[in-house]
């Protein structure tokens, strides 16, 4: 399956700026399907290049096959000598005569297999390769290990990148590339995310219900086992970090809720939580304008989010093929409805980007104080203004949108931003009366106001 190439000029302006000044040592990662083969593949165009890629085996194994791709991509069966990683770089160091991209895709398979990598290619580094008209980059999609072992101050090739980052998802606006239709296209967004894999999945189909049913609903579904996949790779209690997930999936978002529904005590949840964190499955969010150090915590992923709450707890009723669509639609509701606040979240700050809000705010997010909640609120500090923004997932009325609004002031005051110039948002599927709301300065919008921000994005 060969998927779109979209976006990263960003990404590629970094990889052309140190292949113009070799020798260059780049470091890339990000989580799986995240499209680091693709980037490099379509940087390396146009250049002489060796792409490597490991795979899971034993280190014999992972020497054997890269040593035979070089004797053939250098037309030299010396290198078919070498059992040992330093003096293979060593050699070929030797072999690099003019400007040479060489990119070690998956690295961390090697290193999984043999730490010593690291120390052998950081002695090469620093006595040939670094002398050379190389550009080597290395790349890999097991976080916690291109974090601990690579990157990390205590690796032996700390300080030798001289440039590297972590390759996100796609957003909102890149994601709705693939897809024809804008309706499905945003509801796919809302349900998997921006992995340029799973939105090459997604594209295929016009309506999202199938999507759910087929991919996800159906043991033979590409998403059926993907949480597996993704998690086994990194952690090793995988019942218990499977616990955590679904906890917070159900809106369990307090360390103390989420210790209770696994059933530990409560200060031993938080190392788990921190490796979720560091990984990028789950964030820890803490309330806007509050100078609040508890935080709640949220599955950042969204296909894991949406795995957790429709296909975890109907486990049992998927494989017997006995599953109810009554058994998926809440959870499915809770999915949208959460994934909707994310989503207006990245509209406003495309707003913010392009002038069209009341004023250009410095920081957005939740806030909530004994509970009460408002969505979104997005300040600027320095000018002493905010807006508070509610995010709903359904069609309203213009009564019922009044109604949000005026509650929504109330709540502001709780807030405690007594003397600062204050604007109320509003943002749901449909708006019935948007235009009169508008014109009596409420900031209202709804999906047609997306669609035409990513309209104009394209026609741009």
């Amino acid at each position: 399956m060969i998927s779109l190439f979209i976006d990263r000029e960003r990404e590629l302006g970094i990889l052309d700026r140190e292949w113009e000044r070799v020798p260059s040592f780049v470091v890339v990662y990000g989580r799986r399907r995240v499209g680091k083969t693709r980037l490099l593949v379509e940087f390396s165009r146009g250049r002489k290049v060796f792409f490597h890629t490991f795979t899971e085996g034993t280190k014999e194994n992972q020497i054997k096959v890269i040593r035979e791709e070089l004797a053939e991509f250098y037309g030299d069966d010396i290198f078919l000598s070498f059992n040992d990683w330093y003096p293979l770089f060593k050699y070929l160091a030797s072999k690099i005569k003019e400007k040479t991209l060489i990119v070690l895709d998956e690295f961390t398979y090697a290193v999984k297999s043999d730490r010593g990598i690291l120390s052998a290619l950081q002695r090469a580094w620093d006595h040939e390769l670094s002398k050379r008209p190389v550009m080597f980059v290395l790349s890999g999609s097991l976080m916690g290990m291109m974090v601990d072992d690579v990157l990390s101050y205590s690796s032996p090739l700390y300080g030798r990148r001289t440039a590297g980052f972590m390759l996100r998802p796609l957003n909102l606006f890149n994601s709705m590339g693939f897809f024809d239709n804008f309706q499905s296209g945003l509801r796919s967004y809302m349900l998997i995310g921006g992995v340029p894999a799973y939105l090459s999945i997604a594209a295929r189909y016009s309506d999202v219900h199938q999507l759910v049913e087929n991919e996800f609903l159906s043991p033979e579904g590409f998403f059926y086992d993907e949480p597996y996949i993704i998690l086994s790779q990194e952690l090793r209690e995988l019942k218990f970090y499977f616990s955590i997930l679904a906890a917070i999936a159900e809106g369990r978002e307090r360390p103390s809720e989420i210790a209770t529904y696994v059933g530990v005590e409560g200060r031993r949840i938080y190392p788990y939580l921190e490796t979720l964190i560091r990984l990028g499955f789950v964030e820890r969010q803490l309330p806007v304008a509050r100078k609040e150090k508890r935080g709640l915590y949220r599955i950042k992923d969204p296909m894991l989010l949406t795995w957790f709450s429709i296909v975890h707890p109907n486990k049992t009723e998927i494989e017997l093929g006995i599953l109810s669509p009554e058994n998926v639609k809440e959870g499915l509701q809770r999915v949208f409805s959460r994934r909707f606040e994310e989503v207006s979240k990245e509209f406003l700050i495309e707003l913010n980007h392009i002038d069209e809000l009341p004023f250009r705010f410095t920081t957005i997010g939740r806030w909530w104080h004994r509970g009460e909640e408002i969505d979104l609120v997005a300040l600027n500090e320095r000018e002493r203004k905010a807006l508070f923004v509610e995010v709903k997932w359904k069609e309203l009325s213009e009564r019922g949108a009044r109604g949000i609004l005026r509650d929504l002031e109330r709540k502001a005051e709780l807030v405690g931003l007594d003397g600062w110039e204050k604007f109320y948002g509003l943002v749901a599927k449909g708006v019935e009366g948007k235009e009169e709301l508008r014109a009596e300065g409420w900031q209202v919008w709804d999906l047609a106001d997306f669609e035409r921000l990513i309209s104009h994005g394209r026609e741009v």
